[in-house]
């Protein structure tokens, strides 16, 4: 069976009455850089079949609904701590939603004395029928020590049972509530951790872990020029322009918004584009679920690349990256169609160094750079 998932990141959410937090600090300032481990299992269980318990046909909605995606085999995951007792949480990092959500069995708010009740009632769907509801609360949020405490930071507690959270870090505009509030960047840019509601992404080749750091720059994690760009709103979440796709000596001209996801593996391009890489790789297609898969051959070379480019510098794949290996030996193609979209998952943001500055609403992309040495500096 095909081992893809798209975590893209469509939420829909019932919130009754409204608070807003004041965010208090205690602890250290300054970048905060938290490691996840990235794996192809949630606790006891494969990450696919995690997402495929959370499942609702209900929850499927908007113009995505026709989308079925069942399988999803991975996941980038980090504790956190909830509460004046520490309530440990694991959750699932992901760029493409907002909001922060914890099974009922990861917080227990009557343990905790610094536990407020909003009153809000929750639920969110996202795009291939995953759901979460609920109660919001007010209450401290805290990484490993000695790592700030951020007191009334807002959270939803599902009434799910086991497994992981979802820790979303994407603007306040894709959040799961009528009205904003300070997701986890602004709420650390607005008690005073960071100077802005920023953060980098950094995917280690290998795809065994990965760090997020939180109002800074590792400028040991890139090769060349760090290039911003402005937040194309088209891409409806954290996304940029991409102007020409280049392969095997040609460059092509793509113009259009691709949304940069962590929670997806593979990647989508449009039709046009598509049809570019399927010229090179000579793939099998395979439809399932509304999308169109590439199975091609496993063995691939590491001196041609795929290559990003987006105005100001590029991200280049070599070949040899752009595949994802099956269970069953089978390789697929990076990237696949579906109606057009155009998304950047895993297999892209390996080899890419990202910073997402949501305060001045720009995104910075540089190529990769897998050193150990690190060099990290305030944003």
């Amino acid at each position: 069976m095909l081992q893809f998932f798209t975590l893209l990141s469509l939420a829909i959410a019932l919130v009754q009455g409204l608070v807003l937090p004041e965010f208090t600090t205690q602890g250290v300032t300054g970048p905060v850089k938290i490691d996840f481990n990235v794996s192809n299992t949630v606790g006891d269980i494969s990450a696919q079949e995690f997402w495929s318990k959370r499942s609702n046909t209900l929850a499927k909605r908007g113009p995505f609904s026709e989308v079925a995606v069942p399988y999803r085999n991975i996941a980038y995951h980090m504790d956190v701590y909830l509460g004046s007792n520490r309530q440990k949480a694991t959750v699932i990092l992901d760029t493409g939603s907002s909001d922060l959500w914890v099974p009922s069995d990861n917080y227990n708010p009557a343990t905790s004395s610094s536990s407020q009740s909003t009153g809000e009632t929750f639920q969110i769907g996202y795009l291939d029928g995953t759901n979460a509801n609920g109660q919001t609360y007010l209450d401290t949020f805290q990484f490993e020590t000695p790592y700030p405490v951020l007191s009334n930071f807002k959270f939803a507690r599902s009434t799910s049972t086991g497994g992981f959270g979802v820790l979303g870090v994407a603007d306040r505009n894709q959040e799961a509530t009528p009205t904003q509030y300070d997701n986890l960047p602004w709420a650390l840019q607005k008690a005073g951790v960071i100077p802005k509601a920023s953060y980098s992404l950094i995917l280690n080749r290998v795809g065994q872990s990965g760090s997020v750091l939180f109002g800074g720059i590792d400028t040991a994690k890139y090769n060349g020029k760090l290039a911003q760009y402005s937040i194309d709103t088209r891409a409806g979440g954290l996304g940029i322009t991409l102007q020409t796709l280049g392969m095997e000596g040609h460059e092509y001209p793509a113009g259009v918004a691709v949304f940069l996801d962590s929670g997806t593996t593979l990647g989508l391009l449009n039709s046009q584009l598509m049809a570019r890489l399927d010229n090179v790789f000579h793939p099998t297609i395979i439809n399932y679920g509304g999308i169109q898969y590439r199975q091609v051959s496993c063995s691939q070379p590491s001196d041609r690349f795929l290559d990003f480019h987006f105005g100001a510098n590029a991200v280049s794949i070599a070949y040899s990256d752009l595949i994802f290996r099956q269970g069953d030996g089978t390789c697929l193609l990076g990237f696949g169609w579906y109606n057009d979209y155009n998304i950047l998952g895993a297999v892209f943001l390996r080899s890419a160094y990202v910073h997402f500055d949501l305060s001045n609403q720009q995104i910075s992309i540089a190529q990769a750079s897998y050193s150990s040495a690190s060099n990290v500096i305030s944003d």
